[in-house]
């Protein structure tokens, strides 16, 4: 259930954006107003934000695009990842700039995507789509045997213990996620025993 309520708000965000060769337009829930994303836009946003470590633009597609769309998306992203670096190193910014692989859940795509992220020059990757939990160490497995472990790899989206563990063993660094905040806010607590909830009498 959960990962079809996630499909259908994934849809829901579709319909209310466009994305084409130039970057994202989409508008606003709270007023309707249009705004375009571009990798240039996401690249200001992010050094004026002052993070540590930013992350190319690019498109994570829903988990159930088929592989044509995949494709394509997976070709844009890296045009955006090197509109990005070259947006990024004309401003001399110190952040760490990272690359993003996509390709879906296709073995071929994902290679193809690391491989090409490789070579362009960032500081490190993020590894970024949907995963199964039954599929995410195996994953991340064929995009982690490509990209070079002398710079550090982040598995975006991804913030379960369990998972965390899988990652690790398969070759991630560091990762990020909404779920602990989220958790903790709704009072959830992880221990020996499993998951528990202090709202609960």
């Amino acid at each position: 259930p959960r990962i079809l309520k996630s499909v259908t708000h994934l849809q829901n965000i579709v319909k209310m954006a466009r994305v084409d060769e130039d970057g994202v337009e989409f508008k606003s829930i709270i007023d309707g107003s249009i705004h375009k994303f571009t990798p240039e836009k996401s690249m200001e946003i992010q050094h004026n934000l002052g993070a540590d470590i930013i992350f190319a633009f690019d498109e994570c597609t829903s988990p159930t695009a088929d592989y044509k769309y995949q494709k394509e998306a997976m070709d844009r992203t890296h045009r955006w990842a090197q509109r990005c670096l070259d947006y990024h190193k004309k401003k001399k910014s110190k952040q760490a700039l990272f690359g993003i692989v996509q390709g879906g859940r296709f073995k071929d795509l994902r290679q193809q995507s690391a491989e090409e992220i490789s070579k362009i020059g960032f500081d490190g990757f993020g590894i970024g789509g949907s995963f199964d939990k039954k599929d995410l160490g195996t994953a991340v497995k064929w995009v982690n045997i490509i990209l070079p472990e002398d710079k550090p790899r982040h598995l975006l989206g991804i913030g379960e213990p369990l998972d965390i563990f899988d990652a690790v063993e398969n070759g991630c660094d560091t990762f990020d996620c909404v779920a602990p905040t989220r958790q903790a806010r709704n009072g959830t607590l992880y221990t020996e025993f499993g998951k528990i909830n202090i709202n609960n009498s």
